[in-house]
């Protein structure tokens, strides 16, 4: 699957948004003005099925973050990109400000009528029992009225405390969730996600109709403060709407997600501490070796002074083209160990790296060899097309008399064009840095299930612990894959050898048992799942 550009995910981000907003404050309009629910899980059971939907919508894009707070605490614990940050909550905040424009229009009717049966002058004190429908107020004013007295039941320190742990419990539950080892199936998380979001509100919502969501309240409250509440829409008419439905969501976000982290460590180092123990047991027999094969390559992980770009330029024709591109790749390949320079036929061998394809001329030479031998570069720079843009390709101007110049030029396009390809090798690098010792450990366990003979219905019993004790230790190593981000283009194999690791342990529960239908089963499942991440890592 092709990774969505950040535009994409900005788009996502503001198409969830917009749909968490339409279902959720939308319940509210309709709940306060129209008076169609009946109590409050109503409400909050329409806000869970918002989410969930908003998820599906666009949870493969962006990752459905539908939530500024959700997305700092992704890049605290998860290493989201920093870059991203402000272009996701860009996009949340104005999916929430125009869907409550929009509901503004659908239900402006209802609001007027509204404010002349109570009597609300928009804009003046009290006001705020229908501005509710779209920012929040503590305490809930549909519950407690307006006014001093309401005030003095829900104090500023108990509404950010209250927004705090809402947002913690949610953060917390969010992470629990998506986790690839989650307690329940993937396509079920957003329903699981969403009933969370319900049970917390039902508890919230009373003291301070529960934002959780800093978009979720300042795109709406925006919209209430140009329709005419002013004041009352923002700062509020005791202050403090940033310190509680601002700042509070995010605390609250970061310390949840936290806790969750601290208890995966947890469960890390038990694993680690049962391997350690499975060690150090006299009984432990051998592993026996593990052969090559096309289920289980021999990998190893790059050394650093592996080139992570390959830079192939134009052959030697005499052109001047070709001799810009030569000067220019030699000075932008000096400057990086991680760029090496190669003929077309010298990466035969290597049709997974990221080259580079430098064309000299119209004739484009080295694209045209690169071709034929199967190899596809990741991207192509035309020493023509670049100093034309440049304005340094002019009519009665030989370039045989600047090649030093055009070269300097052309350079300098050249490392911009890397940077991205570089990045991308690095990320790439990392992350089989990262798998090795996890593909070590794997072939360890997978050459000792290999060996096994296949169960008869009579197991010993001190067999059946050996075996069970390779399905704890695939186990533990599963645990492990939530310890870093793969890049997109492995997500999938990479959750695929999450679940392998699955198989091998319900296996191991088939072998002690002595089930011989459900030991082959799940060993061809895993046997399936780990090629595609095991081919990429090999190449």
């Amino acid at each position: 699957m092709r990774q969505a550009t950040l535009r994409g995910q900005c788009a996502a981000e503001f198409i969830g948004t917009f749909i968490l907003v339409f279902f959720g404050v939308g319940s509210v309009n309709a709940a306060v003005l129209a008076g169609v629910t009946q109590g409050l899980w109503q409400v909050a059971a329409i806000w869970g099925v918002g989410v969930a939907l908003a998820i599906y919508a666009t949870g493969a894009i962006s990752g459905a973050h539908l939530n500024p707070a959700i997305t700092v605490a992704m890049a605290v614990w998860r290493g989201f990109p920093l870059r991203k940050i402000g272009p996701y909550i860009l996009a949340q905040l104005a999916g929430a400000f125009c869907c409550s424009l929009l509901l503004f229009g659908l239900f402006h009717g209802l609001v007027v009528h509204y404010e002349a049966v109570h009597h609300l002058v928009r804009g003046a004190p009290g006001s705020e029992l229908a501005a509710m429908v779209f920012g929040e107020y503590f305490p809930n004013p549909a519950m407690f009225g307006t006014g001093p007295e309401a005030y003095q039941q829900v104090a500023l320190i108990t509404a950010f405390l209250a927004e705090a742990i809402g947002t913690a419990f949610l953060a917390c539950f969010v992470f629990t969730l998506s986790a690839p080892r989650g307690p329940v199936a993937s396509r079920a998380v957003p329903l699981f996600i969403g009933l969370a979001l319900a049970v917390i509100i039902m508890i919230i919502a009373p003291l301070t109709q529960a934002g959780l969501n800093p978009a979720r309240d300042l795109g709406p409250r925006l919209v209430a403060y140009l329709c005419g509440w002013g004041k009352i829409a923002i700062p509020g008419p005791r202050g403090g709407f940033f310190v509680v439905y601002i700042l509070a969501p995010i605390v609250g976000a970061v310390l949840g997600s936290g806790v969750y982290q601290w208890l995966s460590r947890g469960l890390r180092a038990r694993a680690a501490a049962e391997e350690a123990q499975e060690a150090a047991s006299p009984r432990r027999s051998p592993a026996p070796a593990v052969e090559r094969s096309e289920v289980m390559p021999e990998y190893a992980a790059p050394t650093p002074e592996e080139p992570a770009v390959i830079l192939v330029p134009c052959a030697h024709t005499g052109r001047a083209g070709c001799r810009i591109v030569r000067r220019a790749v030699e000075l932008v390949s000096g400057e990086n160990p991680e760029i090496a320079v190669a003929a077309p036929e010298e990466c035969r061998q290597s049709a997974k790296s990221f080259i580079v394809a430098v064309d000299g001329s119209s004739a484009c030479e080295a694209i045209g060899e690169l071709r034929q031998l199967g190899v596809k570069p990741a991207q192509v720079v035309s020493a023509p097309a670049v100093l034309a843009a440049k304005g340094l390709l002019r009519a009665g101007v030989k370039p045989q008399n600047r090649i030093e110049a055009l070269a300097q030029a052309l350079a300098e396009s050249l490392r911009e064009s890397l940077s991205a390809v570089l990045e991308e090798a690095r990320v790439r690098r990392e992350y089989r840095a990262q798998m090795a010792p996890i593909v070590e450990r794997f072939q360890a366990i997978w050459g000792r299930l290999e060996g096994l003979p296949e169960p008869n219905g009579t197991v010993e019993h001190a067999e059946a612990q050996k075996v069970e004790l390779l399905g704890r230790r695939a186990r533990n190593l599963f645990v492990k894959f939530d310890e870093f981000l793969p890049p997109a283009e492995w997500s999938q194999p990479h959750d695929l050898f999450q679940d392998a690791l699955l198989c091998i342990a319900y296996a191991t529960e088939g072998w002690a048992a002595g089930d011989r239908e459900r030991w082959a089963v799940h060993m061809e499942k895993a046997r399936a799942q780990i090629r595609p991440l095991l081919r990429r890592l090999d190449g």
